[in-house]
């Protein structure tokens, strides 16, 4: 198993501004490390810090034990054996799929590197497409190649910014899963650069939420999505609906301090007949797998997210409760 991948208490400014400040984040090996925030708080800053792109101002990273950066000290990107994937792929026009994957083993016999470049291929469905040009092949071939590429010298750890953003949605579901399990098997850490907490709440076993250069909360997908530290943290992984307790009609809520800030997903949010707490359905739209209503109940207005029922139609009464599970108490907070 491969050493773990660590930033501690690092920093980067740039002028006076510090887009990465004090992240302390550990990357485990085996384990696709998610990497959430919008845009400006500092993820891909932190991934170029990660490969020794840029240098730290404060703080260190490590692989293992061994520092790969420190103020006035960086090991350069190439002597880190770090894979990156971008989303522009970055394959070179004249070289072919196999010899693309090949590139970055010329320190194995030619035999050697050919017959594991070839591994590589099959190992992400595409021994068929070995002597294809990049520009003969379809964006999901092109960034399995540029996957495989990544992989093939065997890294110590693999970085990944917005790798799957740029292809089909038809596509994107299929080579997402062909290169994570292929990253996992590797058994080395990894991170995924995101601003889509969809994909890093389906596909990461671990969430590293990021905000204004600030690690916010980091942990396994499954405990960020349910415990939020934070309103930052709950809000960063989807829709919520927001508001006072002291807006709830009687029975919806106990024991919340009027000023409380209440957070529920809209899943959260469920249609129960035998509620006493009655809501207004104000809309009903198809999202796909799930119905997303429009609901007030008595100026509360919320967003619930709920299987497909017979019987839905805009203008009726229905009762509503709430999943303690989904729903979050903050003692202050913007709304």
């Amino acid at each position: 198993m491969s050493a773990a991948l660590s930033a501690h208490q690092v920093t980067r400014r740039y002028g006076d501004r510090a887009v990465v400040d004090g992240v302390s984040l550990t990357l485990p090996p085996g384990q696709i490390t998610a990497l959430l925030g919008g845009s400006g708080a500092g993820k891909s800053t932190l991934l170029r810090l990660f490969a020794g792109l840029e240098g730290v101002d404060e703080g260190e990273i490590r692989i293992g034990e061994e520092v790969l950066s420190a103020p006035g000290r960086t090991v350069p990107a190439e002597k880190r054996r770090i894979g990156l994937i971008f989303q522009d792929f970055a394959l070179f026009p004249h070289l072919t799929a196999a010899r693309n994957v090949a590139f970055g083993l010329k320190h194995l016999p030619k035999t050697e590197a050919a017959d594991r470049a070839q591994a590589w291929l099959a190992r992400l469905g595409l021994e068929p497409r070995a002597g294809a040009y990049p520009h003969e092949l379809s964006g999901g071939e092109q960034q399995r190649v540029a996957i495989a590429r990544a992989l093939a010298p065997e890294p110590s750890a693999i970085l990944m910014d917005e790798p799957f953003s740029g292809l089909d949605p038809s596509l994107r579901d299929s080579v997402r899963d062909a290169a994570l399990d292929a990253i996992r098997a590797a058994g080395i850490p990894a991170l995924l650069v995101t601003h889509d907490p969809a994909e890093a709440l389906e596909h990461a076993d671990r969430i590293a939420i990021l905000s204004q250069g600030k690690l916010l909360q980091e942990g396994p997908a499954h405990e960020i999505y349910t415990r939020p530290a934070s309103a930052a943290v709950a809000g960063a992984l989807g829709p919520v609906n927001r508001f006072r307790a002291s807006a709830v009609p009687p029975g919806l809520l106990h024991g919340q301090a009027p000023e409380a800030l209440i957070l529920v997903r809209p899943e959260g949010v469920l249609i129960d007949t035998a509620s006493p707490v009655r809501a207004t359905l104000l809309s009903a739209r198809m999202t796909g797998p799930l119905i997303r209503l429009k609901l007030d109940l008595n100026g509360l207005r919320l967003t619930a997210l709920v299987p497909p029922v017979t019987g839905i139609v805009p203008g009726m009464e229905t009762g509503v409760r709430l999943d303690p599970a989904l729903t979050f108490t903050f003692a202050s907070g913007e709304l």
